[in-house]
């Protein structure tokens, strides 16, 4: 998941970026920030920005932009809300690609992909889930974080298979082969992880979590 600049038109790259980040900066100036001055969350964001990047750094494929790491995407986006989800996504890409482990020309591509979309995906899906099930400790933990960070990843590893194909970068042999026949085997993880760590938030942390209610999922049940 992890676009190698070598595998886009140059003509395209950085306009790309140029676009992503005029499109992404009001986005950020009206994220809820104050919302972690009020709760005390500024450390537990920085902590979660690096803990993302830490997992994006440790892809492993066979061939470059094929790379499969966890995203987390699901998980911040249950924390923090999906506009705050998207802000530590971009941070620790950011963080990443200064450091040199991706690419500045592909950021907005990269941006799209671990980001956007994965935060985009699990915000519908919690929504979904919101407004369709009983609100239950259980289905939250679930059907919200378990699966969703599931479908999350596999629409995620999807799109960029996709993608690659689409600019030619690889056939779709190769893609099915080498990439795509991996993808159980990084969903069930995403999932697992993810179920963990919000299970443990909603325990002993809940005001941590912005998605989460004891009214709605606890009390009285």
């Amino acid at each position: 998941m992890n676009l190698d600049a070598s595998l886009l038109p140059s003509v395209l790259a950085w306009p790309l970026t140029v676009a992503f980040a005029l499109v992404l900066l009001p986005l950020l100036l009206r994220a809820p920030w104050g919302l972690l001055r009020e709760n005390r969350l500024e450390s537990v964001f920085i902590s979660a920005v690096g803990c993302v990047g830490l997992l994006w750094s440790m892809g492993a494929g066979v061939r470059p932009g094929l790379e499969l790491h966890l995203l987390g995407a699901t998980a911040l986006t249950l924390i923090f809300g999906w506009r705050l989800a998207i802000a530590a996504g971009v941070a620790a890409l950011a963080a990443l690609s200064a450091l040199g482990f991706y690419a500045w020309p592909a950021f907005a591509l990269n941006g799209l992909l671990l980001v956007v979309v994965p935060v985009a995906i699990s915000h519908w899906l919690g929504r979904q889930v919101y407004g369709l099930f009983p609100r239950h400790l259980f289905i939250y933990l679930f059907l919200v974080a378990f699966f969703g960070a599931m479908a999350t990843m596999g629409a995620v590893v999807v799109m960029s298979a996709a993608l690659l194909w689409g600019l030619g970068a690889y056939p779709l042999q190769v893609l099915t082969h080498d990439y795509l026949v991996m993808l159980p085997l990084i969903m069930f993880p995403e999932g697992f992880i993810t179920g963990m760590v919000m299970t443990m938030l909603v325990v002993f942390r809940p005001e941590w979590v912005r998605t989460f209610d004891d009214r709605d999922y606890i009390q009285g049940k």
